[in-house]
Formats: C-alpha cells, structure tokens, sequence
C-alpha cells in the first residue's frame, strides 16, 4: 500500500478522488454495470452528492468508493488467497475478489432466495451465484459453518452498524476465529457523531485481534455523506486487523507449574456473559431511550427506573 496512511482510519472524500482509489472504483464500476449489480442512483444523488457523474449506471453505493478500495489496498492481496466476505450480499466486491484479484472466495450471506433483487441487493439470489460462480454460503454472522484458522483474509464490510450489540460481538469473535495467526480482517463501519450505533474501538476488543499498523482517530473536517435528519450514520471508520499468534496466562490466582494459557485473541471470550441479558439490556435500554420525557419523569417519581436500572445492569432478579 502506497503512502503512510493510518491502516485504520476515517473515510475521506479526497482520498477518494485520489488515482490509486478511482483506478479501482472504475473497475468496480465496470463490474456493476457488467453485471447489471442493483442500482443506487438516486440514493448517491441524495447521500453522496460529490458522487454525481463519477460512476456509470447502475451505480454502486457511493460509500463503497471509499470502502471497497480501501478493503483491497489495506490487504495487499495475493493471487490464490483464501478470502472470506462476511455479510456479502450482490456486489462488485466479491466479484473483485475472485475474478480480478484472482483469490479463493467465500461469501457468507444469511438472506438467500432465488431471483431477483431484495432492497438495494440485500441478501443473495440464487441466480447471482451461478451468474458468477461465486461460493456463497447462508449463515448468520454468529455463526459462521467455516473451519477455524483457515483463511488469509476476512472482509465484513458496512455490516455491523446493523447488527444488535450482542450479534456484532459474536460475529467479530468468529471473525477472529476462522482467520488464519498472521491473517488480516478488514472492517468497515458506517458512524456518526450524534449516536453511538456503532463504537470501533469496542468492535476490535470484541474480536480479540490487533490492530495493524496505526489507527488514526481524527474525524475529518467534512463530513463523508448527508442525511436528511442529521442523525442517520453518514462516516465511515475502517480497521485492518491482525490475527497475533501468541498466548497468555488465564489465571488471576497463584499456580503450581504452568497457569492455563489461552490464545491472545480468544481472552475477550473468557468474559462471563448472559446473554439473554444482554438481549434483555439492548432492548430495554432502546426501549427507555425512546420513552419521551414526560414519560421518564414520571417512571422516576414513582420509582420503577431504579428496578428498570437494575435489569439493564444485569444485576435484576
């Protein structure tokens, strides 16, 4: 990768308009349209509008330009790699992956149906699989039916915003499972300042991996995409992350011989969890956050936050 930029980093639209990153937005391009790869036209128009007259019809997401070659160039691909799309849905990425850059691909998709186009090529058809010839696999992140240490690469790109609390720490942690010691995972999430429904840094705890390189923090001085409420996420964080292979002591008391040691990125499994209240606490917290105040006022007066505040803990009965 060219440079000395941060390999986890925000999005920026002048890197977009960089050489290195139109030379593979025009490829992309070029497999959207080849594959007729579902159209978001109007939605760039709306979103992305320094997008307008750079991609050609149907359109690819405005934010993949940034996303996708930022995905490629951070995991210096090699013909041959054993890669994984987390959450791969109908794009021109995993097309990329395996006819341009010559890797061994699997998606992993949990909506798979037979034809047609779901919202903006959400989910996998039947018909895109053998217009491809891609491998593509119905699994939920959580759960993910592929051996453990076995690819080089593993990509999960705009997927875990939309994912519960709970579903996005387990599908980082077999992200970090089926990767390879010395393999790089790719993420991106979308973000934004005014709401927290995506946090990187407690992602990449979550995976137990390491991030490569720098990370660079500093939000860019123009925002990546609009929305028309404000609050909607509209930046883009990306992470390049490291799969180390050493190990480290369990045990927090004093031991004969050697304590139990574990792989370093399975310690944030250790964590002792329930998760039916973690389930319970992501929805009563959404449940509580939604409640107008006049509302929350009178729950307080009548004491009932204090056993609510006990449950989101996890320390209800």
């Amino acid at each position: 990768m060219s440079g000395q930029r941060p390999l986890s980093r925000f999005a920026f639209i002048e890197e977009v308009m960089t050489a290195e990153f139109m030379q593979l937005v025009r490829i992309l391009d070029h497999i959207t349209v080849d594959f007729q790869l579902p159209d978001h036209s109007d939605v760039n128009q709306a979103r992305y509008p320094w997008s307008v007259g750079l991609l050609s019809s149907p359109s690819l997401y405005a934010a993949r330009m940034w996303e996708y070659p930022f995905a490629i160039l951070s995991a210096e691909l090699q013909p041959g790699m054993k890669c994984v799309d987390v959450g791969c849905g109908m794009t021109a990425f995993t097309i990329y992956l395996k006819d341009v850059a010559e890797c061994e691909v699997v998606g992993v998709d949990p909506d798979m149906f037979r034809s047609g186009i779901k919202y903006k090529g959400h989910g996998v058809s039947l018909e895109f699989i053998k217009k491809t010839g891609l491998k593509i696999i119905r699994a939920s992140m959580e759960k993910i039916p592929l051996p453990p240490n076995s690819f080089d690469r593993v990509f999960c790109l705009s997927v875990m915003e939309h994912l519960p609390s709970d579903i996005a720490k387990r599908g980082m942690q077999e992200i970090a499972r089926i990767l390879k010691p010395g393999g790089r995972a790719i993420i991106t999430v979308d973000v934004n300042m005014f709401s927290e429904i995506s946090r990187p840094l407690d992602l990449i705890w979550d995976s137990g991996l390491s991030p490569l390189g720098e990370v660079d923090l500093r939000w860019p001085f123009r925002r990546f995409g609009m929305f028309c409420d404000g609050k909607q996420p509209a930046d883009v964080f990306g992470m390049t992350l490291v799969k180390d292979d050493y190990s480290v002591e369990t045990t927090y008391t004093e031991v004969k011989g050697t304590a139990p040691l574990a792989d370093a990125y399975l310690v944030p499994t250790l964590r002792k969890e329930n998760l039916l209240i973690s389930r319970w606490h992501y929805r009563l917290q959404a449940l509580w956050n939604r409640l107008p105040n006049i509302f929350r006022m009178a729950i307080e007066r009548i004491g009932v936050k204090g056993i609510l505040q006990r449950i989101l803990s996890g320390n209800g009965t």
